[in-house]
């Protein structure tokens, strides 16, 4: 039977004055992470957790723990996850008329082991870093290429308004607001990008799976986007030294480098173009290996 064991954890708010949108868990047959997107409305659908973003990840979390048993395929999970919270968004919004653009969303990727295969599962732009082995290094995201295209947009704002500490807020840019509530109002539709975890169950039919090596003993590192920045955006780490690093040193000090990097050496975004000076970062660190004799 393979093993899967949690090496270390870490959940980073990206602001100390609102609520942390990632969340992260695992069983004996899984370890996941999970990033909220930030709603885009001038109030909550749900209403808990002070962010509907928050509250949908916390949901998600509970029901991938409570579902996610030997024999029952993530695409179903996914499907059952959504639809119930679609019934609970229904209830809240009370009769209201929600705009696609205001329904919370959330990705996540996960490693799981069905039988004796490992497979990730993903939805949305996290990242599974994984090193098999024989020392081969790989990633693994729903949304290959997404970092490019986020880092190229926000480099033209950041140029455009001259640094991050001059970004205009969402809600002061009717004109950007706008522009980001048109690309949200496409997601989860059959002629949109992404797709994600929420309240279109047709979404587990787009779920994005990925058979893994059997190479064992593999380690491996789930990240949100903004932990994943450590590689895919700031350049610290090529993927296989990211694994080593967060082995060697704790995820913990990695969390550190990173705020470092936000905070100190690159506040205003003109060395590593982002769209807010700090995002939630979330990562969990594992090992799957066999049983000795195998």
């Amino acid at each position: 039977m393979l093993t899967l064991s949690i090496l270390d954890s870490l959940s980073l708010p990206g602001s100390e004055s609102r609520p942390n949108e990632d969340q992260l868990g695992w069983t004996a047959q899984c370890a996941f992470v999970i990033d909220g997107a930030t709603g885009l409305g001038p109030d909550f659908v749900v209403g808990r957790h002070d962010s509907d973003a928050a509250w949908l990840a916390t949901f998600a979390k509970v029901h991938f723990e409570e579902m996610i048993m030997p024999g029952r395929a993530m695409a179903d999970i996914v499907r059952s996850t959504n639809a119930l919270a679609r019934r609970i968004v229904a209830f809240a919004a009370k009769g209201r008329d929600m705009p696609a653009w205001n329904l919370p969303i959330a990705g996540f990727q996960m490693i799981r082991i069905e039988e004796n295969r490992i497979v990730t599962h993903g939805l949305g732009d996290c990242t599974l870093f994984l090193t098999d082995g024989d020392g081969v290094t790989v990633a693994h995201t729903a949304l290959p290429g997404n970092a490019d295209l986020e880092r190229e947009a926000a480099r033209a704002v950041i140029e455009r308004c001259g640094g991050l500490s001059n970004l205009p807020r969402l809600i002061d840019d009717p004109a950007l607001l706008a522009r980001e509530r048109s690309l949200r109002g496409t997601f989860n539709t059959p002629s949109g990008p992404v797709w994600t975890l929420g309240s279109v169950p047709q979404a587990a039919d787009h779920l994005v799976s990925a058979p893994l090596p059997d190479r064992l003993p593999m380690t491996g590192l789930l990240c949100t986007d903004g932990f994943a920045a450590l590689a895919s955006n700031y350049g610290i780490f090529e993927p296989d030294e990211f694994i080593r690093a967060a082995k060697r040193e704790g995820l913990s000090v990695l969390g550190s480098r990173l705020r470092n990097i936000e905070r100190r050496e690159d506040p205003d975004g003109r060395l590593h173009p982002r769209m807010k000076p700090s995002d939630d970062a979330t990562a969990v660190l594992f090992e799957i290996s066999a049983p000795l004799g195998t």
